[in-house]
């Protein structure tokens, strides 16, 4: 793991990057004080750039969140969000009726499927949020218990951060689903497609360098596609000094100097 300074540090070792969205680029509200600055000076050197992230959103609002943040939309190729990853994979799906796990009131854009309002009506189960602290963990494990069709879980976070505190996320309720019997495919950061489809996003250059701000998604995520890792000590990093496993690099902050 070596300790550098800010991206012009490293950047003329790679011909492509992709970087996490959430605790990287911005805080969920507003840019961090630099990102727009990196992603300037990324696309000066010709890196093309696809923005990470484990929303089960598709990519266009999560395209459209960055550029209403103020950064220019030729600034990166695109945003690859799990769920934009799992609406591309499931399009040949023979399953037609599906039942939503998420925040109420959200549209996730799954409109391939005829959407029901039990999950023992459903072909397939569509973990893309959590409702939490309205419905906690103990009553979706109730809504689900018994249910037999097969999931896809599009955001593999554990746990969200709430103006009340931690709460359960999509990968803990998918987690809860497997414990009780359910079958469950996982998109998102750390496992493989997701890489696979931003490095096609972005024309597969020969050195690609991840950027994000947690080991267990972000550096495990690229290390399992063998590209390099810079990890970023923000988001969920901030103030922690363990990684496991260990990134490639480390910065404070994600500045170009």
């Amino acid at each position: 793991m070596i300790p550098i300074k800010g991206l012009a540090d490293i950047a003329g070792q790679y011909d492509g990057m992709l970087i996490d969205q959430f605790g990287v680029l911005h805080d969920g509200g507003t840019l961090y004080p630099g990102s727009l600055g990196v992603l300037t000076e990324l696309k000066a050197l010709g890196i093309p750039v696809a923005v990470m992230t484990n929303s089960a959103k598709r990519a266009a609002p999560n395209v459209a969140r960055l550029t209403q943040m103020g950064i220019p939309r030729d600034h990166f190729v695109d945003a690859v969000s799990s769920g934009e990853v799992a609406y591309d994979l499931l399009r040949g799906s023979t399953a037609k009726r599906a039942f939503i796990v998420g925040r109420q009131g959200d549209d996730y854009g799954f409109d391939m499927f005829d959407l029901v309002a039990r999950p023992d009506d459903a072909d397939i189960i569509l973990i893309l949020g959590s409702d939490a602290p309205r419905v906690s963990l103990e009553e979706y494990g109730r809504l689900l218990k018994g249910v037999t069709a097969p999931a896809v879980c599009c955001n593999p976070d554990k746990w969200m951060i709430t103006p009340s505190g931690l709460h359960p996320a999509p990968g803990a309720i998918a987690a809860l689903y497997e414990s009780q019997g359910g079958k469950v495919r996982w998109i998102g950061k750390p496992h493989r497609e997701i890489y696979d489809y931003a490095l096609r996003r972005i024309g597969r250059p020969q050195r690609v360098l991840c950027v994000g701000d947690s080991a267990e998604h972000d550096v495990a995520g690229g290390r399992g596609a063998g590209l390099a890792t810079l990890l970023i000590r923000t988001g969920v990093s901030e103030g922690q000094t363990d990684f496991e496993p260990a990134p490639d690099y480390l910065m404070e902050h994600f500045t170009w100097r």
